[in-house]
């Protein structure tokens, strides 16, 4: 079983109004392996019980061949965790963490299917990653849908943009449900939901094609139970629920 070990904040950025950047790094090694869409858990001061301690956070960036862990985090208004990281550390503060973990990951593998992307919020960080590991490599598609309220919250916005200008391979949607920019985008921006997108460019089930879903409960059990009211196979939708 993982033991708990030390984790050193390295450097924080404002990502957007409510969401922040936190690099770890794991002094006990020189490089951290993992695998994009694995998750660091963080046991946190924020309580005398111990399972109330734990947060894990998906990690936002591939492996770099450092030791380090870029982790997107939104504050929650009440939410202990989030209140901690946001308010009381700082760089070089030490926090305890566990070797990464979880299942929400693409085969180690070339692919034989194409990817749709479908996240809100936060769920952004696994796709970031596994996006950064694996354009170039293959000849799939890979299609991010985004959920966001406001232009302002489109985490990795010009990032995002640029990798779907230079590979072919690779479309970029933002879903915004409360305001759309003033600003022309170079990638398509729609005005609604998530599951607008998806039913919208895929109404017909096929077998090279998976659905990775990832964000608040909601959002992920909604668009589960839409993609099966359209014939996909439960096989090709894969989970990952924050909250």
């Amino acid at each position: 079983m993982s033991k708990w070990k030390a984790a050193i904040v390295k450097r924080i950025e404002q990502r957007s109004p409510t969401v922040r950047s936190f690099w770890l790094a794991l002094p006990d090694r020189e490089v951290l392996d993992f695998r994009p869409g694995q998750f660091l858990t963080l046991d946190l001061p924020i309580s005398e019980r111990r399972r109330e301690r734990w947060r894990s956070y998906s990690i936002a960036a591939a492996p770099d061949g450092t030791n380090e862990a870029e982790l997107c985090v939104v504050h929650l208004p009440g939410g202990k965790g989030s209140t901690y990281l946001f308010e009381e550390t700082q760089v070089g503060t030490e926090l305890l963490t566990k070797d990464p973990g979880g299942v929400f990951t693409l085969p180690d593998r070339p692919l034989d299917f194409d990817v749709v992307m479908v996240c809100t919020g936060t769920g952004i960080a696994p796709f970031r990653a596994m996006l950064q590991q694996r354009l170039g490599h293959e000849t799939r598609r890979f299609h991010l849908i985004f959920g966001c309220r406001r232009p302002e919250d489109l985490l990795y916005r010009e990032e995002l943009a640029a990798l779907a200008e230079e590979f072919p391979n690779f479309t970029y949607t933002a879903a915004l449900s409360r305001e759309l920019p003033a600003e022309q985008m170079t990638f398509e921006t729609v005005e609604g939901y998530v599951h607008q997108i998806y039913e919208r460019d895929y109404p017909t089930p096929r077998p090279d094609l998976r659905f990775y879903l990832c964000g608040w409960s909601q959002m992920v059990d909604e668009a589960k139970e839409r993609l099966l009211r359209l014939g996909y196979a439960e096989q090709a939708i894969v989970l990952e629920l924050y909250g």
